[in-house]
């Protein structure tokens, strides 16, 4: 009988023991409780150069690619058309394979919870377990996926001059983002419209930079809430500094440049003092 209980002694020591060192051994990137400044060195200080290439990584998601190929079945796309777009040279296996492997960092186009599930659980597979970022063009709500809440676009939203309404919008666009695996919104455009002409002036928040500035704020606030925490807000990206806003010729560019510098200039360092928080610019 004293065997007997000598033996579970030491039995559950023993597993006492290889649970303290596992949760030694636990890398500190991984520790949810560290700092995210030491949670980051540490994680960079593991990785190879051609892993931190690739998480600046994205691909559009395999279902995408699938639906693409469906449509075109075989004809050729048009050069550009990044909204069709599927990569030649790699298959979706492939594609699949580098996501197992840690070598993708982000995906677009991924419409639904399962396939942004499946495509975490391959990331989990790789050698550091780094999750995905998954992005989507929720420019007037998460329009690309079937049945969200579809509003306004950007210029029909400004037209409201109602910065806490858009605020609203934004707030419920980021709880469908999210409700489907994604993280991240590639809004708001706060370009400022210089020509009708121009192909994505309806994308835009219109022409007054002091409009533009605040509508720019709403969205921001709408998406990623106060502190950009939890599971109910989504990251914004402020864009496109000062690539569009009017037709791309050289004489235009050059007229323009400087104006365009200058306002932008203005527009950023006003949404920095009212948010005061990070956000992705592109």
């Amino acid at each position: 009988m004293r065997n007997k209980l000598t033996m579970k002694v030491w039995m559950m020591m023993a597993m006492l023991t290889f649970t303290l060192l596992g949760k030694a051994q636990q890398p500190i990137y991984k520790e949810p409780g560290q700092p995210v400044e030491r949670r980051v060195t540490d994680l960079m200080g593991r990785m190879t150069l051609e892993e931190k290439v690739a998480q600046m990584c994205q691909y559009v998601g395999p279902g995408h690619i699938r639906e693409t190929q469906k449509r075109f079945k075989g004809q050729k796309i048009a050069k550009g058309d990044d909204a069709n777009g599927f990569y030649p040279n790699l298959s979706v296996n492939q594609l699949l394979e580098l996501t197992e492997k840690g070598l993708v960092g982000s995906f677009l186009h991924v419409v639904t919870a399962k396939e942004s599930n499946d495509l975490q659980k391959l990331a989990m597979k790789s050698r550091l377990q780094i999750p995905l970022l998954i992005g989507i063009d929720a420019i007037h709500g998460n329009a690309l996926v079937s049945g969200a809440t579809v509003y306004p676009t950007p210029i029909g939203q400004a037209a409201s001059f109602h910065p806490e309404l858009v605020e609203r919008i934004s707030r419920e666009a980021a709880l469908e983002v999210r409700a489907t695996g994604a993280h991240w919104t590639f809004t708001p455009n706060i370009d400022v419209a210089r020509d009708a002409r121009w192909g994505r002036v309806g994308e835009t928040f219109g022409e007054d930079p002091y409009l533009v500035t605040r509508m720019g704020v709403a969205t921001i606030k709408g998406f990623q809430g106060k502190d950009c925490q939890g599971t109910e807000v989504a990251l914004a990206c402020a864009k496109h500094l000062i690539a569009g806003s009017e037709p791309r010729t050289e004489q235009m560019q050059l007229r323009w440049m400087y104006r365009n510098v200058h306002c932008v200039r203005c527009i950023f360092h006003h949404i920095k003092l009212r948010l005061r928080k990070r956000m992705f610019l592109r």
